[in-house]
């Protein structure tokens, strides 16, 4: 069985945030606990929960969906139980940021890493310069807990309500399976975007754009892995 350890996607951002478990699969009514990580590569450090800098936590089972109870500076920040059968999606929805690149290479190289080369040329079209940009961005992230041996179930396809959100498509917790994801921006596909995939212990990354209806099929894989999209949206200043 493989599992999702991070769906993160966000406006534009320097790194990556994801939550990750501390394990993918557990028995039944074990207690769960998931780390927000931000940083690069499947490698980042821990970072607690912060309620100021937070627009929604929330998880959601069988059961529907809740708020999750916590505090600032909980770390790690989530921990909760499982019931004896099931899976659980946790989702975690950040405020704005506002973050300056010092230099234009730092900008330019940034841009073209995410597959936004678009970007660039609008600067060129607009006679702006790309010394000194600030961008305005937002995080989300979610990650999948499961009990041995459950079975996947409808609600686990459905869109959680993130701007910018992957949504699996059935049977994506199949080694044997090819996974397929789709990518929503405000509760529609979107096309032409960049998506990468990082296996954990695995070097490199595995990449492809959506399509017309906003999906991507990477390769049958064993183990957890996070994937990741950035979309971007240039203002007037």
């Amino acid at each position: 069985l493989a599992l999702i350890v991070a769906i993160s996607s966000s406006f534009a951002s320097a790194h990556e945030q994801w939550l990750e478990p501390s394990q993918y699969q557990v028995r039944p009514e074990a207690t769960i606990k998931a780390d927000i990580r931000i940083g690069q590569n499947f490698k980042g450090y821990a970072y607690p929960y912060l309620e100021h800098e937070t627009e929604q936590f929330i998880e959601r089972d069988l059961s529907g969906v809740r708020n999750v109870d916590a505090i600032t500076g909980d770390k790690p920040a989530y921990t909760s139980k499982m019931p004896e059968m099931g899976f659980r999606w946790v989702a975690l929805e950040s405020k704005a940021y506002d973050l300056t690149f010092d230099s234009e290479k730092k900008f330019v190289d940034y841009i073209n890493g995410e597959g936004l080369e678009w970007v660039l040329d609008w600067y060129q079209a607009q006679g702006k310069s790309r010394e000194g940009v600030t961008e305005t961005y937002y995080r989300h992230a979610k990650t999948l807990f499961s009990v041995e041996n459950s079975e996947e179930t409808d609600w686990l396809t459905e869109p959680l309500g993130h701007r910018l959100e992957l949504i699996p498509v059935a049977s994506f917790t199949q080694c044997s399976t090819a996974p397929t994801f789709q990518l929503l921006w405000q509760g529609k596909p979107l096309e032409g975007a960049l998506v990468r995939r990082f296996i954990k212990g695995k070097r490199g990354t595995e990449q492809y754009r959506t399509n017309r209806n906003g999906k991507v099929r990477f390769t049958a894989q064993e183990g957890p892995f996070l994937i990741n999209a950035v979309r971007i949206d240039y203002g007037s200043e």
